[in-house]
């Protein structure tokens, strides 16, 4: 079985993945090779640490993969004489994946208190498909969330398929040795691999086995379940469910996520990349117009028609659209006639296609009824414009933090968004509500008076722009520092 034999190629792919994480891992632990001297002390013992913390996510996402590949293989075994159906396909686009901390505010705003300094990371997972995302490290009291630029795309994904998204951390320790947890594959592999696959196997996790301390250990601290009900075009706060072993250790060793995580969950069926029939088809006309001979493509959940074969090769704009979604009403009104209704503004419309034979119009039956059950299949984001994938890139950043990342809290305007439509700009009297004057030019008092008359708290009130000051601003001449006149 081709499936099962591609399964056992990517079992052999995680095995020497994982024979060079360990055999890295082991180096980075050994005291020959971890003494740092001279100028260059520290920068060694940071890239050390950067060895070593990589090479721990490496492996412990091999394991994870091979976990699911030899689950999948002992299913497809079980499951071998099974007839499977047919069922529509998409693409699934994780990204913006960002989780609040909760620091104290003397441990964030005043930089002091809990030293503690974390590598994070999160496993994305839709069946036998996992990926990672980068390393973040370090996390610290500096930072109110933690955000990952990743974007990870699922490929051949099913309407009802459930992204478990794991949520991965280890606090950074001079010491940081652990045993390894291959042990639980070990009591798996049976007769579900090939003996070949299973000798190397069994080899790599007896040595594995034998090593009890090969690096630091990444604790699954936290949890969250997305389906396509969570999809949308833009991100959304979504549960984050702690693990008990995160709610029951010690305060100081775990990272304070808040229990909530944001993130944009994109869908896009197959669907409006594949057409699913082509080929001659007709429609006629209502009244006594003459019947003109076509080309049809049903895709993207539309029939479209073009006036012969060679515009729909040549790229041309078909001359005919219609819509085939949940509400559509498919018929075979002769052998050869099909009809299709929709209701647009309130109204039942008719249109009767007719194929060159009956076994055409039985096949253009098929399609469009399957297309009618797959836009119910994909539920909500039917109702809208296909959502846009986020494409993974090489944007990647390993354990570099330069500058303080930015909060949740940093995209919440201040201001209200001006039309840059407007001939006009806000002036300064605007934002800051100061009495028109002859002088235009406000003054320090000016600012003084208004700013900081009635205390803090009402200052911040004031240096709103309120609605109902928005509809003013369009008659005032713009005054705005530095603005071009």
């Amino acid at each position: 079985n081709r499936k099962e034999l591609d399964l056992e190629q990517k079992i052999d792919l995680e095995i020497k993945m994982r024979e060079g994480s360990a055999k890295l891992l082991a180096a980075c632990n050994n005291p020959k090779n971890s003494s740092n001297g001279g100028t260059g002390g520290i920068a060694g013992s940071n890239a050390h640490s950067t060895q070593i913390l990589e090479a721990a996510k490496n492996l412990l996402t091999s394991n994870e993969r091979m976990t699911a590949y030899m689950a999948e293989l002992q299913r497809r075994k079980r499951d071998r004489d099974t007839i499977t159906k047919t069922r529509p396909q998409g693409k699934v686009s994780l990204s913006e994946i960002r989780m609040p901390l909760m620091w104290r505010d003397s441990d964030h705003f005043k930089n002091k208190g809990d030293h503690r300094r974390f590598a994070v990371f999160c496993l994305a997972k839709i069946g036998t498909e996992i990926y990672d995302t980068s390393l973040l490290c370090p996390v610290d009291r500096n930072l109110t969330d933690v955000c990952f630029n990743d974007a990870i795309l699922f490929t051949n994904i099913k309407p009802d398929f459930e992204l478990k998204l794991e949520v991965y951390a280890v606090m950074m320790e001079s010491d940081l040795s652990i045993a390894s947890t291959p042990r639980k594959i070990k009591n798996t592999i049976h007769s579900s691999i090939s003996r070949t696959v299973g000798r190397r196997l069994a080899a790599n996790l007896k040595d594995e086995l034998n090593n009890t301390k090969i690096g630091p250990k990444f604790e699954l601290i936290a949890t969250a379940h997305l389906t396509l009900s969570d999809a949308s075009e833009s991100a959304h706060t979504h549960d984050l469910c702690l693990t008990p072993n995160n709610a029951t250790v010690h305060v100081n060793n775990k990272l304070p996520l808040f229990g909530h995580f944001c993130c944009r969950l994109a869908v896009y069926p197959d669907f409006y990349e594949q057409a699913t029939q082509s080929g001659l088809l007709c429609m006629l006309p209502k009244g006594p117009a003459r019947q003109v001979e076509g080309y049809a493509r049903l895709q993207a959940f539309r029939v479209d028609l073009w006036d012969d074969e060679k515009a729909f090769q040549a790229n041309y704009q078909p001359r005919r659209s219609v819509d085939v979604t949940r509400e559509t009403k498919a018929k075979l009104k002769t052998e050869t006639d099909l009809s299709l209704n929709n209701l647009e503004e309130g109204v039942m419309e008719e249109y009767v296609f007719r194929a060159p034979s009956a076994a055409d119009a039985q096949k253009w039956y098929s399609a469009v009824k399957k297309a009618i059950k797959e836009h119910i299949q994909w539920g909500h984001i039917m109702q809208s414009e296909p959502m846009q994938l986020a494409v993974p890139g090489n944007s990647k950043s390993y354990f570099t933090r330069n500058t303080r990342q930015g909060s949740l809290y940093d995209q919440v305007p201040i201001l209200e968004s001006i039309d840059i439509r407007q001939s006009t700009r806000p002036t300064v009297h605007d934002i800051f509500s100061i009495p028109a004057s002859g002088n235009t030019s406000p003054s320090l008092n000016d600012f003084r008076n208004r700013t900081y008359s009635s205390g803090r708290s009402s200052s911040h009130s004031s240096s709103t722009l309120s609605a109902g000051s928005v509809g003013s601003i369009n008659s005032r001449k713009s005054h705005w520092p530095f603005s071009s006149k």
